[in-house]
């Protein structure tokens, strides 16, 4: 009686161990998951580690494999992407084997998720293994995020994967699950994913709807991020429908809220738009004031970004050299422990034979170095050789078109006003006079036409930036007319036809302010930001009215026309006695949706745009 009492006291005693061993791993890993909604990852990084080895020692797989997990996305999130994907692997490996397909899905979607920016192709494959997964005609929350994010894909502005069609399909299967589940924070970004792939088509109806059905719910979660974002993409919508005082309603409100949340990015891109709208309804003095801070800000965005490259640099040299330092550290003791068991297990001749068979491998690298640095150097002379040839074949070309020009265009001018000189013809002396101005009026133009060939030229040749700025330098070499130029973000060269096109429209305002405008002083500037030039003039002469102009002058009707060459779109304000302003968009590429995105804050994280 006494014996079995005690083997129940003891079953008892190991249940109790059990169970106390099962609350400190739930204990770890619930601490984990809530230090990593906190934002406090050092933490939870640490705390997950822990729950992972208790879950070892119970042989609970399920458990490691999902703390493996959310490791992954910490260590994502942190950018280290070797650990990150280390992790996912392990994760995914430990479902694999014991068949847990619930976890592999979420497994293959953080992946995905993982690769979406680098690589397209195999994101799109791992949310394919996680669609593969599901139960069929699935409306959970799962089924539902893996459903948007190959809608992204499907949506992105990579020409190789987009197709508005499986988009749609996808978007619209994820609505219904959303709906369903009734999950408002996921259904705000599906509403705005599809408000973006409708305004790719020009449906602005239908974007402008579901811009409105997204902003609503935000409005209600008070997510101050995401209304930002949506209000800036209702106010892109109406500034394309030309409703430009709504789009500057929406404007404002968005920035408002950036500059709430600090965000600077955000108030550059609104910056630019409203410039567009405050031109479209005539407000061109606070166009011109928020264009100066649209370039404040974008530089010192440019030097901030700089200061982090250099830090990044910094981190990364002290990286290497500790790693180097640890190396050396760990050859150095590996050299003791083989020279130890070296003089131990072999004789002094095996050791001769070893550092011979060693010096005639590192004369041999030597040789083989010295061969390819010689072949290296060989090719680059080659190289330069060539570039010399095709740059003399160029220059003659060259003179071999200006020599033709002056002796066929100005030399004839020039000897027919020579003969003209020589006539004995009865002509009268203003007849003679008339005919003589004529003469040397084409020879002046002939010799303009030379000579915006050769401007053309140096724009063919070395790009925008030098041929307008060369124009500048030859109009304040004249000092009749002070003009300046500024150039920003211009980082490559534009598209020649965009080139050509920017020259000659900025020659052409120049001319005619330096004719008609009896101004002292012009403004040129030029910048670039993501996909889009915006171009600057303002002189302040006598100015005109710009109706009448524009019904009448040969120059705007160019302008325009080049413009429109170009697909941009271009502003003139000028009245009487007030000068000129002329602001003009070109696009440089396709326009590229603005996308942000968010972890997922429940079980499983989907990257939204």
């Amino acid at each position: 009686m006494m014996r079995f009492f005690f083997i129940y006291i003891l079953s008892n005693l190991l249940c109790l161990s059990v169970t106390l061993s099962q609350e400190t791993e739930n204990h770890y890993y619930n601490k984990a998951k809530e230090l990593r909604y906190e934002n406090k990852l050092d933490s939870s990084f640490e705390y997950f580690q822990k729950a992972i080895e208790l879950y070892d020692q119970q042989n609970d797989s399920v458990g490691i494999a999902l703390c493996y997990n959310y490791l992954g996305l910490i260590s994502n999130s942190f950018n280290n992407r070797k650990d990150a994907l280390n992790f996912f692997y392990k994760a995914i490996k430990i479902n694999k084997r014991i068949k847990n397909y619930e976890g592999l899905i979420g497994n293959y979607n953080n992946l995905a998720n993982y690769y979406v920016k680098e690589d397209t192709k195999l994101a799109l494959k791992y949310y394919q293994e996680a669609q593969k997964l599901l139960p069929p005609k699935n409306r959970d929350k799962k089924s539902a995020i893996i459903n948007m994010n190959i809608g992204f894909i499907f949506s992105s502005n990579d020409p190789e994967f987009f197709d508005y069609d499986s988009a749609i399909y996808y978007y619209l299967n994820s609505l219904e699950s959303f709906k369903a589940i009734n999950d408002s924070i996921n259904l705000s970004y599906l509403y705005n994913n599809l408000g973006v792939l409708y305004e790719t088509k020009e449906n602005l109806k239908a974007a402008l709807d579901n811009y409105e059905k997204s902003i609503n719910i935000k409005i209600a979660l008070n997510d101050t991020f995401e209304i930002a974002r949506t209000r800036m993409n209702i106010g892109n919508v109406f500034l394309k429908q030309k409703k430009y005082k709504e789009s500057l309603e929406q404007y404002e409100k968005s920035l408002e809220l950036a500059e709430y949340l600090g965000d600077p990015n955000r108030k550059m891109n609104l910056y630019s738009n409203m410039v567009k709208a405050k031109m479209g309804i005539g407000q061109v003095e606070e166009a011109s004031i928020l264009f100066q801070e649209y370039n404040h800000l974008r530089d010192s965005l440019f030097d901030s970004e700089k200061m982090q490259e250099v830090k990044d640099l910094e981190t990364k040299y002290e990286t290497e050299l500790k790693e180097a330092e640890i190396k050396e550290q760990q050859l150095a003791i590996e050299q003791k422990n083989f020279q130890k068991n070296l003089f131990l297990g072999f004789s002094i001749a095996l050791v001769i034979l070893i550092i011979s068979t060693i010096w005639f491998f590192i004369q041999k690298q030597e040789y083989l170095k010295k061969l390819k640095n010689e072949e290296i150097a060989n090719m680059k002379t080659e190289q330069e050789l060539k570039e010399l040839n095709a740059m003399m074949h160029g220059q003659e070309e060259e003179r071999n078109r200006i020599a033709s020009d002056l002796h066929d265009r100005l030399g004839a001018r020039l000897s027919s006003i020579k003969l003209l000189f020589q006539s004995e013809q009865n002509e009268t002396a203003s007849i003679l006079k008339s005919k003589l101005l004529d003469n040397i009026n084409e020879a002046i133009k002939e010799t303009r036409e030379i000579s915006h060939n050769l401007s053309t030229d140096m724009l063919t040749r070395f790009g925008l930036e030098t041929a307008l700025k060369d124009m500048v330098r030859t109009i304040n070499e004249a000092e009749k007319i002070k003009a300046e130029i500024a150039i920003y973000g211009l980082q490559k060269r534009l598209p020649l036809e965009v080139e050509r096109n920017i020259y000659h429209i900025a020659l052409e305002l120049i001319n005619n302010t330096i004719k008609h405008a009896q101004a002292s002083h012009i403004t040129l500037q030029i910048s670039q930001i993501e996909g889009e030039i915006n171009v600057f003039y303002e002189d302040d002469g006598v100015g005109f009215d710009v109706q009448n102009v524009v019904d009448s002058g040969m120059g705007m009707r160019s302008i325009y026309a080049r413009v429109n060459t170009i697909s941009g779109a271009v502003y003139f304000n000028s009245k009487p006695g007030k000068g000129i302003n002329v602001v003009m968009t070109i696009p440089v590429e396709e326009r590229k949706a603005e996308y942000d995105s968010e972890e997922e804050k429940n079980s499983y994280k989907s990257k939204m745009a």
